[in-house]
């Protein structure tokens, strides 16, 4: 038999199943056996995403047997939790008034499937609450293309970081269906914030959340990363600010972290018998631990604040989860850190030709 003649059945096998799944994408049978064929032909990223599939049919399904056999034989799709809080019951703490069937249907506005809300730029003040439908909150990616940041469902509000922190909006939101929302009144729920403590506890939670998604989309290497996995980045992150002039690591020291500049400029510096030199500025976007050989060996410079910096501090152990359960990511941050260690090694031999020359 002719060696090219397997890889050509299972070609086969593999339009036959993705066109079944694409006609019944809930038939765990066909699921099952299109994610094997797409793992066992290396097409990994769209394997991954069919077991992951598989395996939320199975929990809904309440057959959670299989759903644990199923992480087991492959483990790469348990490595990435289900968030946490991403979908509170905020509507129910909400002011009584608020929740009222006449009041909703007095103030109501309905959205046509792909009608805006409101577009980045936008100055508003308003919040809102979803009724029915599907909203998106989406960015600009680096290449133009949108990048998700969040599925509003109905019950939850939107733009509630306008509440506190009037002025442009920072991303879109679009309609996924045909949607209704209403215009919270500002001032009552600014009340209902004092005199509601798990509400502001709440809302707070989720302005926190958003603008940490906001910032990892904006950096072009993570921005690749599907949302859900975006979301479980941020489940352990945080957001720390940084005067200019301050040592944020010290050469040597061992990382438990990730982290991504998002705003301001730092330098690595080195110490020398002249002096401090700079050897590398980071930008917004940049990332810094991302090598596993900083963990291993510890930072290999001062990291030193330019300007006042902006840092998110991603959980490490959530960090090497996503790498590891989307191959994609892990492709990004080789040519990244690769291109990183490059301009290192230019800088130091110029350095060292300065040295030389002197």
């Amino acid at each position: 038999m002719n060696k090219k003649e397997p890889l050509k059945q299972k070609s086969v096998l593999l339009k036959v199943y993705a066109d079944m799944v694409k006609l019944h994408p809930n038939n765990e049978a066909h699921v099952r056996q299109y994610a094997e064929l797409l793992m066992d032909m290396g097409k990994e990223t769209t394997g991954l995403d069919m077991l992951r599939h598989l395996h939320a049919l199975l929990v809904k399904r309440g057959d959670l047997r299989n759903a644990d056999a199923l992480t087991k034989q492959y483990p790469m799709i348990g490595r990435v939790c289900e968030p946490r809080h991403w979908q509170e019951d905020i509507q129910n703490l909400l002011p009584s008034f608020v929740r009222s069937r006449l009041w909703i249907k007095l103030n109501q506005q309905r959205l046509r499937e792909g009608q805006h809300l409101f577009l980045h730029g936008d100055k508003l003040d308003t919040i809102y609450l979803l009724c029915e439908g599907e909203l998106a909150e989406y960015s600009e990616g680096e290449s133009g293309a949108p990048v998700l940041l969040s599925l509003i469902k109905p019950g939850d509000v939107v733009a509630e970081n306008k509440l506190l922190n009037p002025g442009p909006h920072k991303s879109n939101v679009v309609a996924n269906k045909k949607s209704i929302v209403v215009r919270l009144p500002r001032k009552k729920i600014l009340e209902a914030l004092i005199s509601t403590p798990v509400l502001k506890k709440v809302m707070a939670r989720k302005v926190e959340r958003r603008a940490l998604i906001r910032m990892i989309s904006e950096s072009p290497v993570l921005q690749i990363i599907p949302l859900d996995m975006r979301q479980h980045l941020v489940e352990d992150s945080y957001i720390r600010e940084y005067a200019k002039g301050t040592t944020i690591h010290e050469a040597g020291k061992k990382l438990n972290h990730i982290d991504l500049i998002v705003k301001g400029e730092a330098h690595y510096q080195l110490q020398n018998k002249d002096g401090v030199e700079h050897l590398k500025t980071l930008r917004p976007g940049a990332l810094v631990g991302e090598s596993t050989a900083i963990h291993d060996t510890g930072c290999p410079a001062n990291l030193v604040t330019k300007t006042g910096v902006t840092i998110v501090h991603i959980s490490y152990a959530a960090f090497i989860n996503v790498t590891e359960a989307y191959p994609p990511l892990r492709k990004k941050l080789t040519a990244y850190t690769a291109a990183q260690r490059a301009q290192w090694m230019s800088r130091l031999n110029e350095l060292q030709t300065q040295e030389v020359g002197q």
